[in-house]
């Protein structure tokens, strides 16, 4: 059975025929950027729904205790307890044999960026933010075969993420960009890439572009759900 969930629809082909044609991936390696009002937190409860209809164990991570992710999972964890919670997704990474044993493990971190900032304001904090970044590379790198996955949420991408020398970056399966992005944040995820047509959207809230493995840049729009609701569906 395919894991594909559907993350919104292609918003070019929305604007002008007013189709609305589904931007599908598999499940694997998310990233998501875009600044503050730019829809990141619904679509990311957008796909959460999506993948409950796949046996997935649900890992997340809310440096920010935004309260907007509380209840839909066992394993969560806010602020500083992150930590411990991307360390405990790491052991169970090592455990699971090739092929993942039937079960899809996913572990969201909201905020990745602040929480490694926030961390490497000490010198023991430093060696947490390194450890941090050492157990996201390897999960980046050989999750795949394991069934094992990232989904990392932030308003801007940052090489002080991972190194580039790593090449952790290259193994998202899914970038989407939301909202206005700055040049250097495009940059960093897109490679400044552009795709035909797209001088004509307008980007803003729910609205910008994706990237899936394999396939050419194209634009996305997440439909317009409320979180209050979705929120409420994944509690249940």
């Amino acid at each position: 059975m395919s894991n594909n969930i559907m993350l919104g629809f292609d918003y070019l082909y929305w604007q002008k025929q007013g189709v609305k044609i589904p931007v599908q991936a598999a499940l694997g390696h998310y990233i998501i950027i875009g600044g503050s009002g730019s829809g990141k937190s619904t679509a990311l409860l957008y796909w959460l729904y999506k993948a409950r209809q796949h046996k997935v164990d649900l890992y997340i991570a809310d440096f920010k205790a935004s309260r907007e992710f509380l209840g839909i999972t066992p394993h969560f964890a806010e602020f500083e307890d992150c930590y411990d919670l991307i360390k405990a997704f790491y052991e169970e990474f090592q455990n699971t044999p090739e092929g993942g044993g039937g079960t899809i493990k996913v572990i969201l971190i909201d905020e990745i960026a602040g929480l490694l900032t926030h961390f490497s304001m000490t010198k023991e904090g430093k060696a947490k933010a390194d450890q941090l970044r050492m157990i996201l590379s390897s999960i980046l790198m050989l999750g795949r075969s394991r069934q094992c996955f990232v989904w990392l949420s932030m308003q801007r991408y940052s090489a002080s993420i991972f190194p580039s020398s790593s090449g952790s970056a290259d193994n998202f399966h899914v970038a989407v960009g939301l909202g206005r992005l700055t040049v250097d944040g495009r940059k960093g995820l897109f490679a400044g890439e552009h795709f035909e047509g797209e001088d004509t959207l307008q980007f803003g809230q729910a609205r910008g572009i994706v990237l899936v493995d394999g396939q050419p840049l194209r634009s996305l729009i997440i439909p317009k759900v409320s979180k209050r609701k979705l929120l409420a569906l994944l509690q249940q």
